[in-house]
């Protein structure tokens, strides 16, 4: 029934929809048939993916007193930053600059998914925000579930590249269309939280 919750669901759910992009059998596909690489290349790639995410937790750390003022506009340039990148992703045909653009991802998705759980926390009161989380990530596992089909199913029929277009188009469009709902509510009364509570901001 919360508004601005909502809007971080839903975001969540599309993301996830998308997030299968990057399992295995995408990837290797991408390798193969866009790349021209075999299994080395596939581990070049998953390798890059997950030292981006290293250097972008570390970077995030350090950034976080600045994160903590600015969760929307982080949240928002971390969106659109992972789904710029994406579609450079899924254009690029040179070896290395694909394992630049994916060290790049690491700091943007970790700015976004760093500010959308703050955005939770401070959001709900402590003895709502396990209810709250809970359910968010029993619908996004079950997205999850049905998205591999989804997109195994796309790269099946339109190619193992548009997979990777068409992710970043959704990609953007939710973090627009999410960033315009959570600023429309952005003062909308946290869930279980007394005026005591939201006064000292826990």
């Amino acid at each position: 029934m919360h508004k601005r919750i909502r809007a971080l669901v839903i975001m969540d759910i599309i993301e996830s929809l998308f997030g299968t992009i990057w399992i295995g059998a995408i990837t290797l596909s991408f390798v193969k048939e866009v790349l021209g690489k075999g299994e080395a290349w596939w581990g070049y790639i998953n390798s890059a993916y997950y030292f981006g995410s290293i250097v972008g937790g570390i970077i995030v750390y350090r950034m976080s007193s600045m994160v903590k003022g600015r969760l929307l506009l982080f949240m928002f340039a971390g969106s659109i930053g992972y789904a710029v990148l994406t579609g450079f992703y899924g254009l690029v045909t040179n070896l290395y600059l694909a394992l630049v653009l994916l060290i790049m991802m690491g700091p943007a998705y970790q700015l976004r998914d760093v500010a959308q759980e703050t955005i939770y926390q401070n959001t709900c009161s402590n003895g709502m925000l396990p209810k709250v989380i809970a359910a968010k990530s029993t619908l996004v596992q079950a997205v999850f579930i049905l998205s591999i089909a989804f997109v195994g199913t796309v790269a099946d029929l339109f190619g193992v590249r548009f997979v990777y277009l068409f992710s970043s188009f959704i990609l953007l469009m939710t973090a627009l269309t999410g960033m315009t709902a959570l600023m429309y509510n952005k003062h909308s009364i946290e869930i279980g939280k007394t005026p005591a509570e939201r006064r000292e901001g826990i």
